[in-house]
């Protein structure tokens, strides 16, 4: 450790800057330290939601059984409660169409959907929004619990007529089953409750979470709805923005939702987003480049911030790797890490942040798995997303991602594959 103590001393200040930057901890820094400035996040809401407004609840399930039921019990217990609750059985092989049907009978659900076979999440959203008449809804995962203000808190977000969707603060709600469930409570923490919340202060929300969000009815129904390809949040927020309208993240409602619990069910969940994103971002809406004409301010902040802090540092990581070895040599190994141990120091102080603006106590396995956080974020993660964006950019792989059912992949890239 000493001679890793010696080579940062040595360091320029420049190469140890970007060797922080490029293993992805200034992102959650800066936010946090955003927030703290701008007085503990933002000031409180009231819990009341508007008047006389209506929440249709509309819940794709595809082999989503197992729960389903806590998360309707969860509804069951909102300050604000829905209006109706739409579940659609996506073709699912399990036990699910049982459980929704014995929902059904416990008043927990009001319309059952039921697909034959698979048609995709876009898909089942967008055919029971037909069948919705509240004002707002509310599109959420079979496995998502809300807290008891989550939807009131949501609803206040559309008090401004501009405001076509919003979506909510998300927890792990099995952090303690593995460390891969550990340390995405803590991406989570970092990434959504701190990252998002400074975003949407400065108007750049580029993405409205699956796991939870709210629209319009009439916005959602008359912009077309949910798009049936891969990343359809994504891409329906980034529509949204281009429309004109504002999206919002509401960091006083909460929401969990369960995360892979193996480290390869991890990948294949990572993989798929950032194929997406990538998709989505640089062929559909050609946010490449930093400045576009007529774009809002809001606009350009949030392409630079995929941009500066997700594509940039990923696309060049295993030139900056190679770099430091023909620069180091055999010291590169000390090099980084002590880096490394920079950055451990640093997550643990940006945990003690987070926990102080957004009262997400810790446990203490979760503060041993800051200590290798920066391992995760900053190489695992980061060395998955390479692959994705280059298995993107040669092969176009998110044209072939079963998230999507193969019969809809094939009306919809028919010819052009």
């Amino acid at each position: 450790m000493p001679e890793a103590l010696q080579l940062i001393a040595a360091a320029n200040w420049i190469e140890l800057a970007f060797a922080v930057f490029i293993f992805d901890i200034p992102r959650y820094s800066l936010s946090l330290l955003s927030l703290c400035l701008l007085g503990l996040a933002r000031r409180s809401r009231q819990s009341d939601a508007p008047i006389g407004v209506s929440i249709s609840v509309i819940i794709p399930a595809f082999n989503g059984g197992s729960g389903l039921l806590s998360s309707l019990e969860s509804l069951r217990r909102q300050t604000l409660p829905p209006h109706e609750v739409i579940v659609v059985d996506d073709g699912s092989t399990d036990d699910t169409r049982a459980i929704v049907e014995q929902a059904r009978a416990a008043g927990l659900v009001d319309m059952v959907i039921c697909h034959g076979t698979r048609c995709g999440r876009s898909a089942a959203i967008n055919a029971a929004a037909r069948f919705a008449s509240g004002e707002l809804l509310l599109t959420m995962d079979a496995d998502t619990h809300f807290q008891p203000a989550a939807l009131a808190q949501l609803a206040l977000a559309f008090r401004d007529p501009r405001v076509a969707g919003a979506s909510c603060n998300i927890a792990i709600s099995n952090e303690g089953r593995s460390i891969w469930t550990r340390l995405q409570s803590i991406e989570y923490l970092m990434s959504i409750s701190a990252g998002r919340t400074i975003l949407d202060i400065v108007g750049a929300i580029a993405c409205l979470s699956g796991a939870c969000s709210m629209y319009r009815r009439d916005v959602f129904m008359r912009h077309g709805g949910l798009d049936v390809g891969p990343g359809e949040d994504l891409e329906f927020s980034l529509r949204l923005r281009r429309l004109g309208y504002l999206v919002r993240f509401v960091p006083e409602a909460w929401a969990e939702t369960a995360g892979p619990v193996g480290g390869l069910g991890l990948l294949r969940q990572r993989a798929r987003w950032d194929r997406d994103a990538l998709r989505i971002r640089l062929i559909m809406y050609g946010e490449l480049g930093l400045f576009h004409r007529f774009e809002r301010l809001p606009d350009t902040l949030q392409r630079l911030d995929f941009i500066l802090f997700d594509l940039i540092p990923t696309l060049i990581f295993p030139f900056y790797v190679v770099h430091l070895v023909a620069l180091l040599g055999a010291d590169a190994f000390w090099f980084i890490a002590a880096i490394y141990f920079l950055l451990a120091w640093i997550s643990l102080f940006n945990l003690a942040l987070a926990v102080a603006l957004f009262g997400r106590s810790p446990s203490p396995a979760n503060l041993g798995a800051v200590l290798i956080f920066p391992l995760y974020q900053g190489s695992y993660l980061r060395c998955a997303r390479l692959v994705s964006y280059s298995s993107e950019i040669i092969f176009a792989a998110s044209k072939h991602d079963d998230f999507v059912p193969p019969r809809v992949r094939r009306a919809l890239f028919s010819g052009r594959i």
